[in-house]
């Protein structure tokens, strides 16, 4: 499902944009997911997200996802995620 949504940060505060990509994520996976077999079923909290960087692939968590994805940060990271160590870097 592709959405687009307005977020405005010197209005909205990091955690109500992280909620929203959660709330918008679980929504997604959980009209999927009654499409599926039950075999294919997963839970949404045991998705694992891994830093990018070749050399680190540290397990991140959903927050640090959203940061490395939100708009002000597009030209940092270039739509790729990093561990919070790795963010130094870039």
């Amino acid at each position: 499902m592709k959405v687009n949504i307005r977020v405005d940060t010197e209005r909205d505060e990091m955690d109500e944009i992280i909620g929203l990509v959660k709330h918008l994520y679980c929504k997604d996976q959980s009209a999927s997911s009654q499409m599926k077999p039950d075999s294919d079923n997963k839970d949404v909290k045991s998705r694992k997200y891994f830093c990018n960087n070749p050399s680190c692939k540290k397990e991140i968590t959903k927050e640090v996802v959203a940061f490395c994805l939100h708009s002000d940060n597009k030209d940092r990271f270039k739509g790729k995620v990093y561990c919070r160590s790795c963010q130094e870097d870039r």
